[in-house]
């Protein structure tokens, strides 16, 4: 199907007891995200480690993946329906302001503006969602070309060659992590966490978010889906395998579904597959009441055959007999 890891090294991975000290955490602070220090004590605790120390750097990015990445696994696995993004609503002025951008410099947003908006004041974005459902949005960082969810819109400005930009604050991150990013190219709807049940909606040619682990940090980046090996899934959930390119280093890697977040456009696909369940389904149920009505109109036949046939056995009984009784008896002679 493909090739392993081509980037030169080994993956990295926490260990166990760091794993257990991080969704600890997670759990206290009720699956939202963790301050800023709290983020920064943890790298430099795991950096400082026995069986780290003097070898591995663990840089706070890493860490605020890694609780990206449960918080999404969790969020999926406790969803009821995949359409459901409980978060702040941004008014529709507000998003207006952040895309429709005329002026010439930069003008901060009264208030910052909160980088969700509900789904139905997004026009054009192409998903079926519920009244209560709102939209979240993730931005591609110069610095390292990894995408991070956004925090908060801070400001916007429009520049001379009239591309205009918004000023992010990366959900986790300090003012310090702020950056001006081109609305067009660095800013887009945030992908989606798979479901076990949601592998078929990911197909060869598909851009999808994956979640690459290196040597040195492990990030979100753009990848394309080259091959989709199919697996029969069990209790553990998808076994399916994918092999994707990474567009920022052209690297290959066989990944599990966990590893990858669809892109919002492939929701059609799951939409399809509910309606073809759902007709399936209907068909099934039509199929076992016909089925009912006939067995039910046999076995009324049956009775009524059954009934008839004793009716007629017995009328010849009576028949027998009535003929035993009228035969003469000999007459006896002395």
């Amino acid at each position: 199907m493909g090739r392993p890891p081509s980037n030169g090294g080994p993956s990295f991975r926490f260990m166990q007891n760091e794993v257990t000290e991080m969704e600890a955490i997670l759990q206290e602070y009720n699956n939202t995200m963790p301050a800023r220090e709290v983020l920064v004590s943890l790298a430099e605790k795991f950096s400082e480690s026995p069986d780290r120390k003097g070898n591995i750097q663990v840089q706070m990015k890493q860490v605020w993946n890694w609780f990206q990445n449960r918080r999404y696994a969790i969020r999926a696995k406790s969803s009821k329906t995949p359409m459901k993004l409980n978060i702040t609503p941004m008014h529709r002025d507000d998003l207006a302001a952040t895309r429709g951008i005329s002026q010439q410099v930069a003008a901060p947003i009264p208030g910052a503006v909160p980088a969700t908006t509900p789904a139905s004041s997004a026009a054009g974005a192409g998903r079926a969602t519920s009244e209560n459902s709102y939209m979240e949005f993730e931005a591609k960082s110069a610095r390292d070309g990894a995408w991070y969810d956004v925090g908060t819109f801070l400001s916007h400005r429009y520049l001379d060659k009239g591309d205009p930009e918004v000023l992010v604050r990366f959900s986790g991150f300090g003012p310090d992590e702020d950056e001006w990013l081109d609305v067009r190219r660095q800013v887009r709807q945030r992908s989606l966490p798979c479901e076990a049940s949601e592998c078929v909606a990911v197909l060869p040619g598909d851009l999808t978010l994956c979640f690459q682990e290196g040597k040195d940090q492990a990030l979100y980046f753009d990848a394309h889906v080259l091959d989709a090996q199919r697996r029969r899934h069990d209790v553990r959930g998808c076994r399916c395998r994918f092999l994707v390119r990474y567009d920022h280093d052209q690297s290959e890697e066989i990944v599990p579904l966990r590893k990858i977040c669809r892109r919002p456009e492939t929701d059609y696909r799951l939409l399809q597959l509910h309606a073809a369940n759902d007709s399936i389904a209907t068909d099934q149920k039509e199929t076992s009441v016909d089925l009912s009505t006939a067995n039910a109109q046999t076995v009324a036949a049956s009775a009524s055959e059954t009934t008839l046939r004793q009716q007629l056995n017995s009328d010849e009984a009576m028949v027998v007999q009535a003929s035993h009784a009228n035969v003469s008896q000999p007459v006896k002679t002395m």
